[in-house]
């Protein structure tokens, strides 16, 4: 189970998201919603649901999301994780970026010591027919790379370590 939190209008949506067989199961808090999904563009989507069937199109940048849906457009931002709870100790990762969930590295775009800016794209990650791209949070140095094109990674995993400038 993947458990993240996204604002839309202002509201957070603690949400924990369950892959299941093609498709997956939302809940929020009592609220529950089960659908799968196909991609029939670069980035158009068909969300079948029990009792009817979605055009969305859908575009990212980082941890943000615009769907468009029925005429309107839906911002969405994925809140980062809550930090270490460990007392006494920083995180000696501070600066990793982690798989959001599982999947195939697809490509890396960059190496131990390259500087990034703030947005560039890192590496590409295929998680369940989706193309994720892992973008640098801020202006730094690529650290540590401990993955390769091809490789599996579960969720969580550090896919790179970068350092601040």
């Amino acid at each position: 189970m993947i458990k993240t939190t996204f604002l839309a209008a202002g509201r957070s949506y603690e949400l924990d998201i369950r892959p299941e067989g093609s498709g997956f199961h939302i809940r929020n808090g009592d609220r529950t919603l089960d659908f799968s999904f196909r991609a029939v563009g670069d980035d158009r989507f068909e969300l079948q649901f029990p009792d009817r069937t979605v055009t969305i199109y859908a575009v990212g940048d980082g941890d943000t999301r615009w769907i468009a849906y029925g005429g309107r457009t839906y911002e969405l931002r994925r809140e980062p994780p809550a930090r270490s709870r460990r007392s006494g100790s920083a995180d000696p990762t501070e600066g990793a970026l982690r798989a959001p969930m599982p999947g195939q590295v697809r490509s890396v775009e960059v190496a131990v010591g390259d500087p990034v800016r703030k947005g560039q794209a890192l590496l590409l990650l295929e998680a369940m027919k989706m193309e994720i791209r892992i973008q640098s949070p801020h202006d730094g140095t690529v650290t540590a790379l401990p993955v390769a094109p091809g490789e599996q990674v579960e969720r969580e995993q550090v896919l790179v370590e970068i350092t601040k400038n």
